[in-house]
């Protein structure tokens, strides 16, 4: 049984943490204790057998930890992430992203809605000192993945071929 993409992706971002951990200089115990999970949970995440809770992903940005690098592998200009993850503004993302998949009646994996949290997050952060800016843009990006998802939910699914 080979690898697949999501087992590809989730040994990715396992090592990624664990360059992460490496680069601030603590061991898995200690890294453990600072996202409030188990060392048995921790050591999980890195081996990619489970997704770290939002709750865990804000703590490791607290950290100064580029949690789109580590869910994407796609690093982001420093100047234009903060050096700490608004909570609120994260919540709200996450709320507003979830209602969408929910609205158009489809599931979204916690995984992919932290990804994408992630990715709108980096776009809006650098607007939020003018909140009404940041809930246009917010506003903008969710209607053109409401239209990307519409578009996908629309096509026909060509992995299925009849035999």
């Amino acid at each position: 049984m080979g690898i697949t993409d999501a087992d590809q992706i989730a040994v990715s971002f396992g090592e990624r943490l664990k360059a992460e951990r490496a680069r601030i200089g603590v061991n898995q115990k200690e890294m453990a204790a600072r996202l409030g999970v188990s060392l048995n949970t921790y050591g999980r995440y890195e081996r990619g057998l489970r997704s770290p809770e939002l709750r865990a992903l804000e703590r490791l940005a607290s950290m100064g930890i580029d949690v789109h690098w580590l869910l994407t592998g796609e690093r982001v200009e420093r100047q234009q992430v903060p050096a700490e993850v608004d909570p609120q503004l994260m919540g709200m993302i996450v709320d507003a992203v979830r209602a969408m998949y929910r609205a158009e009646g489809a599931a979204i994996p916690d995984r992919t809605l932290g990804e994408e949290a992630s990715r709108i997050y980096t776009e809006i952060a650098p607007r939020q000192g003018d909140p009404a800016a940041a809930l246009i843009a917010l506003g903008e990006i969710l209607a053109d993945r409401r239209r990307r998802l519409r578009e996908s939910a629309a096509a026909p699914d060509r992995s299925k071929r009849p035999a």
